[in-house]
Protein backbone atom coordinates (compact mmCIF):
# COMPACT_ATOMS: atom_id res chain seq x y z
CA UNK A 1 0.00 0.00 0.00
CA UNK A 2 2.90 1.85 0.79
CA UNK A 3 3.71 4.93 -1.67
CA UNK A 4 0.07 4.88 -3.37
CA UNK A 5 -0.75 7.80 -1.83
CA UNK A 6 -0.72 10.82 -2.98
CA UNK A 7 0.42 13.68 -0.38
CA UNK A 8 -1.89 16.87 0.01
CA UNK A 9 0.64 19.35 -1.46
CA UNK A 10 0.67 16.99 -4.44
CA UNK A 11 -2.80 16.71 -4.82
CA UNK A 12 -3.79 20.02 -4.48
CA UNK A 13 -0.67 21.04 -6.87
CA UNK A 14 -2.20 18.44 -8.98
CA UNK A 15 -5.94 19.55 -8.45
CA UNK A 16 -4.33 23.48 -9.54
CA UNK A 17 -2.79 22.84 -12.60
CA UNK A 18 -5.60 20.42 -13.90
CA UNK A 19 -8.07 23.41 -13.12
CA UNK A 20 -5.44 25.95 -14.90
CA UNK A 21 -5.36 23.44 -17.79
CA UNK A 22 -9.20 23.22 -18.09
CA UNK A 23 -9.63 27.07 -18.14
CA UNK A 24 -6.95 27.61 -21.10
CA UNK A 25 -8.27 24.97 -22.72
CA UNK A 26 -12.10 26.41 -22.22
CA UNK A 27 -10.99 29.91 -23.31
CA UNK A 28 -9.78 28.55 -26.11
CA UNK A 29 -12.56 26.65 -27.77
CA UNK A 30 -14.63 29.80 -26.12
CA UNK A 31 -12.64 32.37 -27.78
CA UNK A 32 -12.75 30.25 -31.03
CA UNK A 33 -16.83 29.82 -30.56
CA UNK A 34 -17.00 33.63 -30.09
CA UNK A 35 -14.82 34.44 -33.24
CA UNK A 36 -17.40 32.39 -35.49
CA UNK A 37 -20.55 33.96 -33.70
CA UNK A 38 -18.35 37.41 -34.36
CA UNK A 39 -18.12 36.50 -38.40
CA UNK A 40 -21.79 35.39 -38.82
CA UNK A 41 -22.50 38.83 -37.51
CA UNK A 42 -23.79 38.62 -33.95
CA UNK A 43 -23.00 38.60 -30.35
CA UNK A 44 -25.07 36.11 -28.80
CA UNK A 45 -22.19 33.60 -28.04
CA UNK A 46 -23.60 30.52 -26.59
CA UNK A 47 -22.64 29.68 -22.49
CA UNK A 48 -22.09 33.33 -22.03
CA UNK A 49 -23.28 33.83 -18.57
CA UNK A 50 -23.72 37.55 -19.38
CA UNK A 51 -24.08 39.73 -22.85
CA UNK A 52 -21.21 40.51 -24.71
CA UNK A 53 -20.01 43.94 -23.96
CA UNK A 54 -19.62 44.96 -28.14
CA UNK A 55 -23.42 44.00 -29.59
CA UNK A 56 -22.48 44.25 -33.61
CA UNK A 57 -24.48 47.13 -35.03
CA UNK A 58 -25.36 45.93 -38.63
CA UNK A 59 -22.31 47.97 -40.68
CA UNK A 60 -19.66 46.24 -38.96
CA UNK A 61 -21.22 42.63 -40.03
CA UNK A 62 -19.16 42.91 -42.77
CA UNK A 63 -16.10 43.48 -41.59
CA UNK A 64 -15.85 41.06 -39.37
CA UNK A 65 -15.56 38.45 -42.01
CA UNK A 66 -11.85 39.75 -43.18
CA UNK A 67 -11.32 41.02 -39.39
CA UNK A 68 -7.75 39.79 -38.46
CA UNK A 69 -8.32 39.32 -34.99
CA UNK A 70 -11.84 37.44 -35.63
CA UNK A 71 -9.45 35.49 -37.70
CA UNK A 72 -7.46 34.46 -35.10
CA UNK A 73 -9.90 33.68 -32.93
CA UNK A 74 -11.23 31.23 -35.40
CA UNK A 75 -8.37 29.84 -37.01
CA UNK A 76 -5.75 29.57 -33.65
CA UNK A 77 -6.99 31.29 -30.62
CA UNK A 78 -3.86 30.45 -28.39
CA UNK A 79 -2.57 33.20 -26.44
CA UNK A 80 0.88 33.22 -27.25
CA UNK A 81 -0.29 34.55 -30.92
CA UNK A 82 -3.23 36.46 -29.28
CA UNK A 83 -3.46 39.86 -31.62
CA UNK A 84 -2.81 43.28 -29.57
CA UNK A 85 -6.68 45.04 -30.23
CA UNK A 86 -5.02 47.68 -32.38
CA UNK A 87 -3.93 44.75 -34.62
CA UNK A 88 -7.07 46.04 -36.22
CA UNK A 89 -8.50 49.23 -38.09
CA UNK A 90 -12.00 48.56 -38.56
CA UNK A 91 -11.19 48.46 -42.11
CA UNK A 92 -14.38 46.62 -43.77
CA UNK A 93 -13.16 45.04 -47.06
CA UNK A 94 -16.79 44.28 -48.49
CA UNK A 95 -17.90 47.81 -47.69
CA UNK A 96 -14.55 49.93 -48.36
CA UNK A 97 -14.95 51.56 -45.51
CA UNK A 98 -13.66 51.78 -41.82
CA UNK A 99 -16.40 50.84 -39.29
CA UNK A 100 -16.66 50.16 -35.63
CA UNK A 101 -14.91 46.70 -34.12
CA UNK A 102 -14.50 45.88 -30.62
CA UNK A 103 -13.79 42.28 -31.55
CA UNK A 104 -10.54 42.41 -28.87
CA UNK A 105 -13.03 43.48 -25.98
CA UNK A 106 -15.24 40.46 -26.83
CA UNK A 107 -12.41 38.05 -26.57
CA UNK A 108 -11.13 39.43 -23.37
CA UNK A 109 -14.59 39.41 -21.85
CA UNK A 110 -14.58 35.46 -22.94
CA UNK A 111 -11.51 35.25 -20.92
CA UNK A 112 -13.21 36.55 -18.01
CA UNK A 113 -15.74 33.52 -18.31
CA UNK A 114 -13.16 31.23 -18.60
CA UNK A 115 -11.27 31.81 -15.57
CA UNK A 116 -15.04 32.33 -13.59
CA UNK A 117 -16.22 29.00 -14.45
CA UNK A 118 -12.70 27.46 -13.25
CA UNK A 119 -13.10 28.71 -10.27
CA UNK A 120 -16.93 27.48 -10.33
CA UNK A 121 -15.34 24.11 -11.03
CA UNK A 122 -12.85 24.70 -8.20
CA UNK A 123 -15.51 25.40 -5.94
CA UNK A 124 -17.79 22.86 -7.02
CA UNK A 125 -15.78 19.75 -6.78
CA UNK A 126 -15.61 18.35 -3.41
CA UNK A 127 -13.37 20.17 -0.86
CA UNK A 128 -10.26 17.99 -0.25
CA UNK A 129 -7.42 20.07 -1.06
CA UNK A 130 -6.84 21.14 2.84
CA UNK A 131 -6.85 17.24 4.06
CA UNK A 132 -6.54 14.90 4.73
CA UNK A 133 -2.87 13.63 4.70
CA UNK A 134 -3.40 10.11 3.47
CA UNK A 135 -0.18 8.97 4.65
CA UNK A 136 -0.82 9.73 7.95
CA UNK A 137 -3.96 7.44 8.06
CA UNK A 138 -2.00 4.47 6.49
CA UNK A 139 0.67 4.88 9.32
CA UNK A 140 -2.08 4.15 11.84
CA UNK A 141 -3.78 1.11 9.99
CA UNK A 142 0.06 -0.25 9.47
CA UNK A 143 0.48 -0.31 13.65
CA UNK A 144 -3.17 -1.60 14.24
CA UNK A 145 -2.01 -4.11 11.80
CA UNK A 146 1.35 -4.60 13.97
CA UNK A 147 -0.56 -5.51 16.74
CA UNK A 148 -2.59 -7.89 15.03
CA UNK A 149 0.28 -9.05 13.84
CA UNK A 150 1.51 -9.79 17.20
CA UNK A 151 -1.83 -11.62 18.61
CA UNK A 152 -2.71 -13.67 15.64
CA UNK A 153 0.86 -15.05 13.85
CA UNK A 154 0.47 -17.37 11.01
CA UNK A 155 1.69 -21.26 11.08
CA UNK A 156 2.46 -22.80 14.72
CA UNK A 157 2.01 -21.18 17.97
CA UNK A 158 5.01 -20.72 19.13
CA UNK A 159 5.42 -21.14 23.50
CA UNK A 160 6.77 -17.43 23.42
CA UNK A 161 4.05 -15.74 21.40
CA UNK A 162 1.37 -14.24 22.82
CA UNK A 163 -1.19 -17.21 21.46
CA UNK A 164 1.33 -19.27 22.93
CA UNK A 165 1.02 -18.11 26.58
CA UNK A 166 -2.72 -17.19 26.65
CA UNK A 167 -3.28 -21.01 25.59
CA UNK A 168 -1.29 -22.35 28.00
CA UNK A 169 -3.67 -20.30 30.48
CA UNK A 170 -6.74 -20.28 28.74
CA UNK A 171 -9.66 -22.44 30.11
CA UNK A 172 -12.14 -23.70 27.44
CA UNK A 173 -15.46 -24.94 27.14
CA UNK A 174 -14.89 -27.52 24.89
CA UNK A 175 -13.27 -30.18 27.61
CA UNK A 176 -9.64 -29.46 25.73
CA UNK A 177 -7.74 -28.74 28.93
CA UNK A 178 -5.27 -30.99 29.27
CA UNK A 179 -3.06 -28.86 31.27
CA UNK A 180 -0.10 -30.15 33.22
CA UNK A 181 -0.88 -27.41 35.88
CA UNK A 182 -4.71 -28.59 36.72
CA UNK A 183 -2.81 -31.36 38.15
CA UNK A 184 -0.35 -29.29 40.48
CA UNK A 185 -2.95 -27.18 41.20
CA UNK A 186 -6.47 -27.85 42.28
CA UNK A 187 -8.90 -26.84 44.96
CA UNK A 188 -11.30 -23.61 45.74
CA UNK A 189 -8.60 -21.21 44.97
CA UNK A 190 -7.40 -22.88 41.34
CA UNK A 191 -11.10 -23.74 40.43
CA UNK A 192 -11.92 -20.01 40.91
CA UNK A 193 -8.95 -18.70 38.91
CA UNK A 194 -10.32 -21.04 36.18
CA UNK A 195 -13.82 -20.54 36.06
CA UNK A 196 -13.15 -16.83 36.19
CA UNK A 197 -10.10 -14.96 35.13
CA UNK A 198 -8.85 -18.08 33.10
CA UNK A 199 -11.84 -18.44 31.13
CA UNK A 200 -11.44 -14.88 29.62
CA UNK A 201 -7.93 -14.66 28.07
CA UNK A 202 -9.12 -16.73 24.86
CA UNK A 203 -12.17 -15.10 24.74
CA UNK A 204 -10.60 -11.64 25.22
CA UNK A 205 -7.15 -11.73 22.92
CA UNK A 206 -9.84 -13.21 19.90
CA UNK A 207 -12.28 -10.21 20.02
CA UNK A 208 -9.43 -8.14 20.46
CA UNK A 209 -7.14 -9.57 17.21
CA UNK A 210 -10.76 -8.69 15.40
CA UNK A 211 -11.48 -5.20 16.72
CA UNK A 212 -7.90 -3.91 15.62
CA UNK A 213 -7.99 -5.48 12.00
CA UNK A 214 -11.49 -3.98 11.74
CA UNK A 215 -10.26 -0.52 13.19
CA UNK A 216 -7.19 -0.98 10.54
CA UNK A 217 -10.16 -1.65 8.04
CA UNK A 218 -11.70 1.43 9.01
CA UNK A 219 -8.52 3.39 8.84
CA UNK A 220 -8.19 2.03 5.18
CA UNK A 221 -11.79 3.00 4.23
CA UNK A 222 -11.38 6.08 4.90
CA UNK A 223 -8.15 6.93 3.18
CA UNK A 224 -9.26 5.01 0.38
CA UNK A 225 -12.27 7.22 0.19
CA UNK A 226 -10.78 9.92 0.26
CA UNK A 227 -8.12 8.87 -2.48
CA UNK A 228 -10.28 7.47 -4.95
CA UNK A 229 -12.41 10.81 -4.38
CA UNK A 230 -9.64 13.18 -5.43
CA UNK A 231 -8.05 10.54 -8.37
CA UNK A 232 -12.00 11.07 -9.63
CA UNK A 233 -12.07 14.83 -9.07
CA UNK A 234 -8.66 15.11 -11.19
CA UNK A 235 -10.26 12.48 -13.75
CA UNK A 236 -13.31 14.67 -14.46
CA UNK A 237 -11.19 17.53 -14.80
CA UNK A 238 -9.07 16.22 -17.22
CA UNK A 239 -11.74 14.39 -19.31
CA UNK A 240 -13.58 17.28 -19.33
CA UNK A 241 -10.70 19.48 -20.87
CA UNK A 242 -10.05 16.39 -23.37
CA UNK A 243 -13.99 17.40 -24.16
CA UNK A 244 -13.81 21.09 -25.26
CA UNK A 245 -12.11 19.67 -28.04
CA UNK A 246 -13.40 15.72 -28.58
CA UNK A 247 -14.68 14.74 -31.71
CA UNK A 248 -17.87 13.00 -32.10
CA UNK A 249 -18.21 10.02 -32.16
CA UNK A 250 -15.22 9.56 -29.73
CA UNK A 251 -12.53 7.53 -31.86
CA UNK A 252 -11.64 3.90 -29.84
CA UNK A 253 -7.85 5.50 -29.37
CA UNK A 254 -8.84 8.58 -27.65
CA UNK A 255 -11.63 6.38 -25.45
CA UNK A 256 -11.33 8.21 -21.92
CA UNK A 257 -10.24 6.07 -18.88
CA UNK A 258 -12.98 4.86 -17.09
CA UNK A 259 -13.58 6.82 -13.69
CA UNK A 260 -12.54 5.37 -10.66
CA UNK A 261 -15.18 4.97 -8.78
CA UNK A 262 -15.56 5.63 -5.10
CA UNK A 263 -18.19 3.12 -4.05
CA UNK A 264 -15.70 0.51 -5.37
CA UNK A 265 -14.04 0.46 -1.98
CA UNK A 266 -16.92 -0.36 -0.05
CA UNK A 267 -17.84 -3.13 -2.73
CA UNK A 268 -14.66 -4.41 -2.11
CA UNK A 269 -14.63 -4.49 2.07
CA UNK A 270 -17.85 -6.78 1.85
CA UNK A 271 -19.35 -4.83 5.07
CA UNK A 272 -22.72 -6.64 5.16
CA UNK A 273 -21.74 -9.85 4.48
CA UNK A 274 -18.71 -9.53 7.34
CA UNK A 275 -18.48 -7.48 9.93
CA UNK A 276 -21.83 -8.65 11.45
CA UNK A 277 -19.64 -11.79 11.94
CA UNK A 278 -16.47 -10.36 13.55
CA UNK A 279 -17.38 -10.82 16.92
CA UNK A 280 -17.43 -13.71 19.26
CA UNK A 281 -17.02 -15.69 16.00
CA UNK A 282 -14.40 -17.01 13.86
CA UNK A 283 -12.92 -14.03 12.38
CA UNK A 284 -13.80 -14.18 8.36
CA UNK A 285 -10.59 -14.63 6.10
CA UNK A 286 -10.84 -11.36 4.25
CA UNK A 287 -10.55 -9.22 7.91
CA UNK A 288 -7.80 -7.58 8.42
CA UNK A 289 -6.67 -7.17 4.64
CA UNK A 290 -5.70 -4.09 3.58
CA UNK A 291 -8.20 -2.14 0.97
CA UNK A 292 -6.66 -2.34 -2.37
CA UNK A 293 -5.85 1.13 -3.11
CA UNK A 294 -7.27 2.46 -6.46
CA UNK A 295 -4.01 3.64 -8.28
CA UNK A 296 -3.89 7.53 -9.42
CA UNK A 297 -4.63 7.17 -13.33
CA UNK A 298 -4.73 11.02 -14.10
CA UNK A 299 -3.00 12.47 -16.82
CA UNK A 300 -3.41 16.17 -16.86
CA UNK A 301 -0.61 17.25 -19.53
CA UNK A 302 -3.26 14.53 -21.97
CA UNK A 303 -2.68 15.99 -25.62
CA UNK A 304 -5.40 17.90 -27.26
CA UNK A 305 -6.79 17.68 -30.44
CA UNK A 306 -6.50 20.66 -32.45
CA UNK A 307 -9.37 22.50 -33.11
CA UNK A 308 -12.02 21.10 -35.43
CA UNK A 309 -15.22 23.16 -36.52
CA UNK A 310 -17.97 22.43 -34.05
CA UNK A 311 -20.06 20.60 -36.18
CA UNK A 312 -17.91 17.60 -35.68
CA UNK A 313 -17.45 18.01 -31.79
CA UNK A 314 -19.11 15.72 -29.57
CA UNK A 315 -20.53 19.26 -27.84
CA UNK A 316 -20.82 21.75 -30.34
CA UNK A 317 -22.36 23.69 -27.75
CA UNK A 318 -20.94 25.07 -25.05
CA UNK A 319 -24.07 25.36 -22.79
CA UNK A 320 -24.56 21.92 -24.01
CA UNK A 321 -21.52 20.78 -22.09
CA UNK A 322 -21.78 22.80 -19.15
CA UNK A 323 -24.72 21.24 -18.06
CA UNK A 324 -23.52 17.71 -18.70
CA UNK A 325 -20.17 19.15 -16.56
CA UNK A 326 -22.65 20.08 -13.75
CA UNK A 327 -23.87 16.82 -13.59
CA UNK A 328 -20.53 15.11 -13.82
CA UNK A 329 -19.93 17.24 -11.00
CA UNK A 330 -23.00 16.19 -9.07
CA UNK A 331 -22.32 12.68 -9.43
CA UNK A 332 -19.19 13.26 -7.67
CA UNK A 333 -20.85 14.35 -4.66
CA UNK A 334 -23.28 11.63 -4.58
CA UNK A 335 -20.55 8.62 -4.56
CA UNK A 336 -18.56 10.59 -2.00
CA UNK A 337 -21.73 10.66 -0.06
CA UNK A 338 -22.69 6.82 -1.06
CA UNK A 339 -19.08 5.80 0.37
CA UNK A 340 -19.51 8.24 3.31
CA UNK A 341 -22.07 6.42 3.86
CA UNK A 342 -20.73 3.70 3.57
CA UNK A 343 -18.04 4.51 6.28
CA UNK A 344 -20.54 5.38 8.79
CA UNK A 345 -22.07 2.40 8.71
CA UNK A 346 -18.76 0.07 8.86
CA UNK A 347 -17.88 2.12 12.24
CA UNK A 348 -21.56 2.02 13.66
CA UNK A 349 -22.15 -2.24 13.17
CA UNK A 350 -18.23 -2.44 15.00
CA UNK A 351 -20.05 -0.27 17.37
CA UNK A 352 -23.22 -2.65 17.67
CA UNK A 353 -21.05 -5.52 18.00
CA UNK A 354 -18.74 -4.59 20.99
CA UNK A 355 -21.84 -3.23 22.37
CA UNK A 356 -22.93 -6.84 22.67
CA UNK A 357 -20.04 -8.43 24.05
CA UNK A 358 -19.68 -8.79 27.60
CA UNK A 359 -16.56 -6.85 28.67
CA UNK A 360 -14.79 -9.75 30.36
CA UNK A 361 -14.63 -11.27 26.49
CA UNK A 362 -12.97 -7.78 25.42
CA UNK A 363 -10.24 -6.90 28.80
CA UNK A 364 -10.74 -9.98 30.91
CA UNK A 365 -11.94 -10.71 34.22
CA UNK A 366 -12.29 -7.90 36.74
CA UNK A 367 -10.77 -9.39 39.78
CA UNK A 368 -11.53 -5.99 41.00
CA UNK A 369 -15.32 -7.24 41.60
CA UNK A 370 -14.55 -10.60 43.62
CA UNK A 371 -13.62 -11.36 47.03
CA UNK A 372 -10.47 -12.01 47.17
CA UNK A 373 -10.67 -15.03 49.29
CA UNK A 374 -11.82 -16.72 46.05
CA UNK A 375 -8.77 -16.47 44.29
CA UNK A 376 -5.22 -15.92 45.58
CA UNK A 377 -6.09 -17.55 49.39
CA UNK A 378 -5.21 -20.94 50.75
CA UNK A 379 -7.84 -23.55 50.82
CA UNK A 380 -8.75 -24.34 54.21
CA UNK A 381 -7.16 -27.43 55.57
CA UNK A 382 -10.45 -29.51 55.03
CA UNK A 383 -10.51 -28.80 51.77
CA UNK A 384 -9.29 -31.14 48.83
CA UNK A 385 -6.84 -29.72 46.82
CA UNK A 386 -3.07 -30.22 45.77
CA UNK A 387 -0.27 -27.78 45.18
CA UNK A 388 2.99 -27.95 43.64
CA UNK A 389 4.27 -23.93 44.08
CA UNK A 390 6.33 -24.44 41.33
CA UNK A 391 3.40 -24.97 38.66
CA UNK A 392 1.79 -22.10 40.28
CA UNK A 393 4.63 -19.48 40.03
CA UNK A 394 4.93 -19.92 36.48
CA UNK A 395 1.15 -19.48 35.92
CA UNK A 396 2.35 -16.82 37.40
CA UNK A 397 5.33 -16.13 35.09
CA UNK A 398 2.60 -16.29 31.86
CA UNK A 399 0.83 -13.57 33.09
CA UNK A 400 3.79 -11.51 33.82
CA UNK A 401 4.65 -11.92 30.06
CA UNK A 402 1.27 -11.53 28.47
CA UNK A 403 1.53 -8.07 30.19
CA UNK A 404 4.71 -7.21 28.63
CA UNK A 405 3.95 -8.04 25.40
CA UNK A 406 0.57 -6.70 25.90
CA UNK A 407 2.12 -3.24 27.01
CA UNK A 408 3.71 -3.41 23.71
CA UNK A 409 0.32 -3.93 22.01
CA UNK A 410 -1.28 -1.15 23.67
CA UNK A 411 1.51 1.31 22.24
CA UNK A 412 0.72 0.07 19.00
CA UNK A 413 -3.25 0.92 19.33
CA UNK A 414 -2.10 3.88 21.03
CA UNK A 415 0.11 5.24 17.74
CA UNK A 416 -3.14 5.65 15.96
CA UNK A 417 -4.21 8.33 17.55
CA UNK A 418 -1.35 10.57 16.06
CA UNK A 419 -3.81 10.24 13.22
CA UNK A 420 -7.04 11.79 14.91
CA UNK A 421 -6.58 15.46 13.18
CA UNK A 422 -6.46 13.36 9.84
CA UNK A 423 -9.56 11.83 10.60
CA UNK A 424 -11.78 14.20 8.53
CA UNK A 425 -14.32 14.77 5.21
CA UNK A 426 -14.55 17.58 3.00
CA UNK A 427 -13.19 20.97 3.81
CA UNK A 428 -11.11 19.10 6.68
CA UNK A 429 -13.69 19.11 8.70
CA UNK A 430 -14.67 15.28 10.92
CA UNK A 431 -17.62 13.65 9.44
CA UNK A 432 -19.94 12.12 12.20
CA UNK A 433 -18.35 8.67 11.36
CA UNK A 434 -14.95 10.01 12.07
CA UNK A 435 -15.61 11.77 15.10
CA UNK A 436 -17.20 7.87 15.90
CA UNK A 437 -14.14 5.99 14.76
CA UNK A 438 -12.05 7.93 17.14
CA UNK A 439 -14.08 7.22 20.08
CA UNK A 440 -13.96 3.69 19.24
CA UNK A 441 -10.16 3.45 18.77
CA UNK A 442 -9.83 5.02 22.18
CA UNK A 443 -12.38 2.02 23.51
CA UNK A 444 -10.22 -0.04 22.20
CA UNK A 445 -7.02 1.85 23.61
CA UNK A 446 -8.59 0.90 27.07
CA UNK A 447 -9.36 -2.86 26.66
CA UNK A 448 -6.04 -3.07 25.96
CA UNK A 449 -4.88 -1.00 28.85
CA UNK A 450 -7.20 -2.17 30.68
CA UNK A 451 -6.10 -5.77 29.79
CA UNK A 452 -2.40 -5.43 30.67
CA UNK A 453 -3.28 -4.21 34.08
CA UNK A 454 -5.35 -7.31 34.67
CA UNK A 455 -2.57 -9.93 33.68
CA UNK A 456 -0.47 -7.63 36.23
CA UNK A 457 -3.19 -8.04 38.68
CA UNK A 458 -3.17 -11.66 38.12
CA UNK A 459 0.57 -12.17 38.04
CA UNK A 460 1.33 -10.52 41.58
CA UNK A 461 -2.06 -12.43 43.18
CA UNK A 462 -1.10 -15.98 41.84
CA UNK A 463 2.24 -14.98 42.70
CA UNK A 464 0.95 -14.48 46.24
CA UNK A 465 -1.20 -17.79 46.80
CA UNK A 466 2.16 -19.33 45.98
CA UNK A 467 3.78 -18.22 48.68
CA UNK A 468 0.90 -18.12 50.79
CA UNK A 469 0.65 -22.06 50.00
CA UNK A 470 4.86 -21.89 50.90
CA UNK A 471 4.28 -20.43 54.26
CA UNK A 472 3.00 -23.62 55.79
CA UNK A 473 4.91 -26.20 54.03
CA UNK A 474 8.64 -26.69 53.99
CA UNK A 475 8.89 -28.94 51.24
CA UNK A 476 6.98 -25.91 49.22
CA UNK A 477 8.97 -23.44 50.60
CA UNK A 478 11.96 -24.99 48.70
CA UNK A 479 10.93 -25.35 46.21
CA UNK A 480 9.63 -21.93 45.89
CA UNK A 481 12.76 -20.63 46.95
CA UNK A 482 14.64 -22.69 44.60
CA UNK A 483 12.63 -22.06 41.62
CA UNK A 484 13.21 -18.49 42.51
CA UNK A 485 16.39 -18.78 42.73
CA UNK A 486 16.77 -20.81 39.26
CA UNK A 487 15.01 -17.53 37.64
CA UNK A 488 17.05 -14.98 39.20
CA UNK A 489 20.24 -16.88 37.87
CA UNK A 490 19.05 -17.01 34.26
CA UNK A 491 17.96 -13.61 34.75
CA UNK A 492 13.82 -14.95 33.19
CA UNK A 493 10.97 -14.83 35.77
CA UNK A 494 8.87 -12.04 36.85
CA UNK A 495 11.37 -10.63 39.37
CA UNK A 496 12.16 -7.01 38.85
CA UNK A 497 9.82 -6.97 35.54
CA UNK A 498 6.79 -5.61 37.38
CA UNK A 499 7.85 -2.62 37.55
CA UNK A 500 9.70 -2.31 34.08
CA UNK A 501 5.89 -3.48 32.13
CA UNK A 502 4.46 0.86 31.21
CA UNK A 503 0.65 1.30 31.55
CA UNK A 504 1.18 4.59 29.69
CA UNK A 505 -0.03 4.03 25.79
CA UNK A 506 2.30 6.49 24.82
CA UNK A 507 5.13 4.74 25.62
CA UNK A 508 7.25 1.33 24.07
CA UNK A 509 5.59 -0.83 26.29
CA UNK A 510 8.30 -2.79 27.84
CA UNK A 511 11.16 -0.16 29.84
CA UNK A 512 14.37 -1.69 29.77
Amino acid sequence: MSGQYMSGSVYSASLSAALNDFWQTLERRWVKDAGQTLRGGTSQIDGAPSPARWQVPPESRGHLTTCPIVAWAVNDGTQATRPSADACDGWSVPDAKHVECRAADVFSQVGDWAWAKREQLATGVPDLAGGPELSSLEDAQKSLLKADGTMRPEGSVDAYTLPGMVDKLAIRDDGNNNRAWMAGWTGLAANSLKGGFLSTVGPTLKNQSVLVRWLANCYSLRATTIHATRNNILQLIAQATSELFETAPVPAKDTPKAKVAVNAASQAWGIATTVAKALGKEAPGSVGTALTLIGFLVDVAASIDEAKVNEGLRFPQLSTFFAHLDSAVRTLHSDLDEAEADYQKAVTAVEQRIAGVDRTALELYDFTKSSPDGDDTDPSASGRYAVDVVVVLEISQHCYDAATIYSGLLSDVATASYSDGQLVGRGAVPTAADTALIALRGDVETFFQKTTERYLMAADRIKKAAEKYAQGDEEQKDRLHAAIADWKESKVGEYGKRGQIDLDPRKDGYQN
